[in-house]
């Protein structure tokens, strides 16, 4: 059963690939040819020409293998309009399975031509009159055909560019598809999930790659290119294509030129016949074929229809700077000029030769450039070429050679380095400004690197000649330097001085203990002492003409055992004005129950401690449940229970001690002996603060 399922999906396939399906990809590799134009006696290859002229001469042939079993039939037509089908002598053939034509097609372009159009037809009987019927009998169908395979080659290679960057793996560079796609989207105006940046960097390039046909965007130059005087049929077909309505939309001219050539293909299936498209990818003078239809040898056998470049004035590239204020170094070994306007700079060979001249004082020299569309612009190597000694900004133009046509692109301003021109921009307070120095008075397109003690240090460009930098901790030299071969500039930093230690008094407290609810009160013995279960109030004044910021911490201990509580004005303070700040703790929860003793605080800000202030001392107390006193007023002795009675350490019937019972340390139990009161209270000593003497009972 399984071996039959597959012999049956392999047959519905081959079936499928009768008619060609508006939404297959153009991924199957298709024959190659080699072409070559000659324009005034200059010969390029066809990866290096956007446009063809009257008086061109085309050199094409089929670069098929040894081993071709089909013989092809090769066939090159002119077009001139919808409504004005081409003479016979605008067709030519050559048949590639013989020897005498393995030289190809030599081809002028006649004057009137428009565009250029080649067939791949299996040999049959009378394969190319029948070509040419078709041709001359629907020349409105070929033309447009021509004109969008043209403008779907030249997407085909900004998408491939696209993707041939994605692709290329970046192991030790996690963070690669995040900074470099936004130079993508700009270079080969290629529509961007913004999305697929905040994943993991594992999971962006799959992301990336998904819906790749709706990716390319509208570009003008290129569709400037391949636009041809159609006749007025073809330019309203080819208007309305371009609406909404149309089926185009803002972010689809791809996806609207292949639906367009597959609908027109349709249209002129035959019984002998079907045209199938294929994308021409340039690679010096190959033009490689990619189908989105495997060709059938049956009938209707498959003929590969491919498109040259029109026939037109030459479109120069609209280039322009992608910034409005570009930094740029002239001692830079690579010099990176931020280019756009012209996606087909980065996605073809058509700019070739380009460099950039700069009128140096001595004369102007030219600097190879290439672009590189990773890294967003036309990539100069200047290394050892600008003379270090240049003092002056310089002007540098982009030129080079558009196909056959020399063309002039835009001008930018070159800094000189001034490396050792770096100073502080102002010298009161080391410039600094929430942590940061500023410099000023160097280039900042040529900074290198920004070190302060032999360690990289973060910088920012505020201005061509101005930059900010962390301000490193105790002063020390600043080293910032430029291109190679250029000293660094040294900038010495006075250490700054300590920050003032904030000081500060308590001008007042307030002590909240809970309602007690326990039979027999207790009474402390000073005012001095802070119930650990109480709420301490306690405000401070800054002293010595200092404020407060709002951004300072109180720290609170004990003093022993527990936790130091911080206090924020987010948690426990209360800035009262700029002289006073008012803590809050509850000792017991911010302490824990194991701190007592003295019990102090000091001021925090900017990590510079302040001295201890005492603010009273932390006793903890017991639970007293009841004192039972025996009838018999002779007996000496009454018990008490309770609590933590481990925290009382001695109780004595008068205030004096005269007889004192103590309690040992860490006394587990919950009844103890006391003597029997002389009045209605008993005196006690806390384990927590035994000078002072506190009262159990009584009023």
């Amino acid at each position: 059963m399984p071996i039959r399922f597959r012999l049956t999906a392999a047959i519905a396939a081959l079936i499928s690939t009768a008619a060609p399906a508006e939404n297959a990809p153009f991924d199957l590799a298709g024959p190659s040819l080699r072409v070559t134009v000659t324009h005034e006696g200059k010969t390029l290859p066809i990866a290096n020409v956007p446009q063809l002229a009257a008086g061109d001469r085309i050199d094409v042939r089929a670069d098929l293998p040894e081993s071709q079993s089909a013989h092809y039939l090769l066939v090159a037509a002119f077009l001139r309009g919808a409504t004005n089908p081409p003479p016979d002598k605008w067709f030519t053939q050559s048949e590639t399975w013989k020897k005498k034509a393995r030289k190809g097609l030599s081809l002028i372009v006649p004057e009137g031509a428009q565009q250029i159009v080649l067939f791949l037809a299996p040999e049959t009987g009378g394969d190319f009159p029948t070509l040419r019927n078709a041709v001359q009998g629907k020349p409105g169908a070929f033309v447009r055909a021509t004109q969008d395979l043209a403008q779907a080659s030249l997407d085909h290679q900004r998408l491939d560019a696209f993707l041939s960057v994605v692709r290329t793996p970046a192991p030790g560079d996690p963070e690669r598809l995040e900074r470099i796609t936004p130079l993508l989207a700009r270079s080969l105006q290629i529509k961007i999930n913004a999305d697929c940046l905040t994943r993991a960097p594992e999971l962006q390039a799959a992301c990336l790659l998904q819906n790749q046909d709706a990716l390319v965007l509208n570009d003008g130059h290129s569709n400037a290119i391949t636009d041809a005087l159609a006749g007025p049929g073809v330019d309203l077909a080819l208007q309305i294509s371009a609406t909404p309505q149309g089926g185009l939309g803002y972010y689809s001219p791809y996806i609207a030129a292949v639906r367009d050539i597959i609908g027109l293909f349709g249209s002129m299936h035959t019984a002998k016949y079907q045209y199938i498209p294929a994308l021409a990818t340039p690679d010096g003078d190959a033009l490689r074929l990619v189908l989105n239809t495997a060709p059938s040898f049956h009938n209707p056998k498959s003929v590969i229809v491919a498109a040259l470049p029109i026939v037109a004035p030459v479109r120069l590239p609209p280039l322009e700077i992608a910034s409005s204020d570009p930094a740029i170094c002239a001692q830079s070994e690579e010099i990176v000029l931020p280019v756009s306007g012209a996606p087909l700079i980065y996605a073809t060979r058509y700019a070739h030769d380009l460099a950039l001249r700069i009128d140096l004082p001595g004369g102007p020299i030219d600097l190879p450039a290439a672009s590189d569309v990773e890294r967003g612009g036309l990539v100069v190597r200047a290394a050892g070429k600008v003379p270090p000694g240049l003092t002056a900004p310089v002007k540098a133009t982009i030129h080079g050679l558009w196909g056959f046509r020399p063309f002039e692109g835009p001008s930018v301003s070159l800094q000189p380095a001034h490396v050792g021109s770096w100073r502080l921009a102002s010298p009161a307070d080391s410039a600094k400004r929430d942590g940061q120095i500023e410099l000023a008075g160097g280039a900042a397109a040529c900074i290198t690197t920004v070190s302060a003690g032999g360690a990289p240090v973060a910088w920012k460009r505020l201005a061509p000649d101005r930059i900010s930098i962390a301000a490193p901790r105790g002063g020390g030299a600043i080293e910032i330097a430029g291109p190679r071969g250029m000293d660094a500039a040294r900038i010495e930093l006075a250490a700054p001085p300590p920050p003032a230690r904030l000081a500060a008094t308590v001008i007042a407290r307030h002590i909240q203990r809970p309602q007690q609810t326990a039979p027999v009160a207790i009474m402390l013995g000073s005012d001095d002492q802070v119930p650990a279960d109480a709420t301490l109030r306690a405000s401070f004044r800054a002293a010595g003409g200092m404020r407060f910021t709002g951004r300072e911490t109180i720290e609170i201990e004990a003093g022993s055992g527990g936790d130091t509580a911080s206090l924020t004005a987010a948690h426990g303070l209360t800035f009262a004005d700029p002289q006073v700040v008012i803590a809050t703790i509850q000792p017991a929860a911010a302490l824990g129950t194991s701190a007592f003793g003295p019990l102090r605080a000091r001021i925090v800000r900017d990590g510079i401690a302040g001295d201890w202030i005492p603010i009273g001392t932390l006793v903890r107390l017991p639970q007293i449940r009841q004192l039972r006193c025996p009838d018999d007023a002779a007996a000496p002795a009454c018990e008490l229970s309770g609590d933590n009675l481990f925290l009382i350490s001695g109780v004595s019937a008068t205030p004096g001690f005269e007889n004192e019972a103590a309690i040992p340390d860490g006394y587990p139990g919950n009844a103890i002996q006391v003597p029997r009161p002389a009045g209605k209270a008993l005196y006690v000593r806390w384990h927590d603060d035994p000078a002072t003497i506190g009262r159990i009972g009584g009023s």
